[in-house]
């Protein structure tokens, strides 16, 4: 082994122990960094050198590569495992808030509500001739129907927090997406298909951690270095151009939807987790749900009482009546949609009654209706000259309303609508609206409770009306699954108190697969002061034993040249 031989022995160690000590020292002060993956560094002995007859000496050592500490499979695991973190967790937050809003269990709630509204009426069946309990009545119909917008209304306010939420969540992920492309260029121009850019790496896999906050991805790494994200097999980002996304608002059935789109070309991203996918499915399955709920409860409740209430009779009957739901066209058959009517009417027949206020003297007259085929027009035509009604004219009021009036000295009343066209016109209703958002008492019996309707049959002091009013509570309705409106609504709080036990479940379970999971990575890819102290205790070592051995090879040097 010749003199320079030894010489780069030397040199190469002491090289190679110099750039172990910075890595070990690069790992210690990047120990708490967020992101940070540990390096480590691969030495390689040089290759032999002939010396002799079957004799070979190395060549010293020779640095193979610097590479982070990373488990890719483990890597992926994590992201999925973050995705469904912030799922749970939007989950958990959004059927809290319902849940709180529905406020039920406490003498607050909606459920109380309808029991005091339904137990008026049942008060009032005892006592149907007391004014007190007609204002009762009123008062509590006016809190059930205040306490139903409202809670209406606290929803949509739901809807609109996530709308924003998804908005500042997509600004957010188009914003990692851009970083993340030119990362990707940063990344293939330093490496050039060589060695690893460590810093710029970590800074992206920092950022792919942060996306997979907000959608679910995949990752494919390709040959220069650069990744492609996915989303469900749909491309956002492709090396270093960033498709982007979008949130779509579209008004579908006067209802708003929203979807969550590329923005190059439009195509749909089917978003299952994440925070992005947990706001889209507590849109989808949890408030519009329970808005779709609500308006359905309303919708019956509004239109079964006034069915029921229709038919009865208050304390006075009418000088005048006009309707509270007006059509769109007066020629359309009452059941279309160009009639725009929010309930049915039926192929059947009313009655409408006109007394004589100064002999008593009360003559009946059956007017017959059928909702597919007869407009409001044909209505109005079968009251003034089909059916002739005496002392009643029937005419077109505002808004395209069904107005009665009666001559002077007589007054109206109705009675036995098989038809429901009372009820779906707004005559002698109790109720007015057709849904959550709409409900309120008509005015009418708000401004003067004697037109309650009490009895049946024009019979003085009768509570037959009313109890049939009480009965509503606990009988079944086709509309609502066959259950009565009290059960529909007990039953759909039930089912929300289910989906959040099941939430909070979820949250605690994905907290541990997260914390496992982090656990794992960081046993891979953290530091550990401990052992960098040891490599860095054996690096120096062995800079110290190369820089002895040149010192050696030094002296030997000196000696041939003194004999010389």
């Amino acid at each position: 082994m010749s003199i320079a031989g030894a010489l780069q022995i030397g040199r190469s160690a002491l090289a190679a122990s110099q750039a172990a000590m910075q890595v070990a020292g690069n790992n210690m002060a990047n120990a708490a960094t967020v992101g940070f993956h540990r390096r480590t560094i691969h030495l390689a002995a040089a290759g032999d050198e002939i010396i002799g007859r079957n004799a070979f000496v190395g060549q010293g050592v020779q640095l193979q590569s610097i590479r982070r500490e990373v488990d890719t499979a483990l890597q992926s695991r994590l992201r999925d495992a973050i995705s469904q973190e912030s799922t749970s967790l939007v989950d958990q937050r959004f059927l809290t808030t319902i849940e709180t809003l529905q406020n039920e269990l406490t003498d607050q709630d909606l459920s109380s509500s309808l029991s005091e509204f339904f137990n008026a009426f049942s008060e009032l069946a005892n006592n149907p001739e007391d004014h007190a309990i007609r204002s009762l009545v009123v008062q509590e119909g006016l809190t059930l129907a205040n306490k139903i917008s409202s809670l209406r209304e606290s929803y949509s306010g739901v809807i609109k927090q996530i709308d924003r939420e998804l908005g500042a969540s997509v600004t957010e992920v188009n914003d990692i997406l851009d970083r993340i492309s030119l990362l990707n260029t940063q990344i293939t121009q330093t490496e050039q298909g060589v060695g690893e850019a460590a810093a710029l790496r970590d800074q992206r896999d920092l950022l792919i951690n942060q996306l997979s906050e907000q959608l679910d991805i995949s990752v494919i790494e390709q040959g220069n270095g650069a990744i492609d994200i996915f989303v469900n097999s749909v491309p956002i980002v492709f090396g270093g151009s960033s498709r982007g996304v979008e949130l779509r608002t579209e008004s579908v059935n006067g209802q708003i939807e929203v979807s969550i789109r590329v923005k190059d070309d439009g195509t749909l991203l089917n978003v299952n987790s994440g925070r992005i996918g947990g706001l889209m499915r507590q849109r989808e399955d949890s408030v519009q749900p329970a808005i779709d709920d609500l308006d359905l409860l309303a919708s019956e409740l509004i239109y079964q009482i006034n069915r029921t209430h229709s038919q009865g009779q208050g304390k006075f009957g009418f000088d005048s009546v006009t309707g509270s739901y007006g059509v769109d066209d007066v020629t359309a058959a009452l059941n279309s949609t160009n009639a725009g009517l929010d309930f049915d009417t039926d192929n059947g027949s009313f009655f409408i009654h006109v007394t004589n206020k100064e002999s008593g003297i009360r003559t009946t007259y059956q007017i017959n209706v059928d909702g597919s085929t007869d407009s409001l027009n044909d209505l109005i035509n079968e009251i003034n000259v089909t059916v002739g009604v005496p002392n009643v004219t029937a005419s077109v009021g505002v808004a395209n309303t069904l107005s009665l009036a009666a001559n002077s000295g007589y007054e109206i009343s109705f009675s036995d609508d098989t038809s429901g066209a009372l009820a779906s016109l707004g005559i002698n209703t109790f109720f007015d609206g057709a849904d959550a958002g709409t409900i309120k008492i008509n005015s009418v019996v708000e401004n003067d409770p004697n037109f309650v309707a009490v009895g049946a049959g024009h019979i003085a002091g009768s509570n037959d009306t009313a109890l049939a009013l009480a009965g509503l509570e606990d009988d079944q309705q086709t509309n609502l699954s066959n259950k009565s409106i009290r059960q529909f609504w007990q039953d759909s709080v039930t089912q929300l108190a289910v989906k959040t036990s099941a939430a909070n479940s979820a949250v605690s379970s994905s907290n541990l697969v997260r914390g496992s999971l982090d656990a794992q990575v960081q046993a891979s890819s953290g530091v550990s002061l401990d052992e960098e102290a040891i490599n860095l205790l054996t690096y120096q070592r062995q800079f110290q034993a190369a820089a002895r051995f040149i010192a050696v090879i030094d002296e030997t040097l000196q000696t041939l040249l003194s004999i010389i």
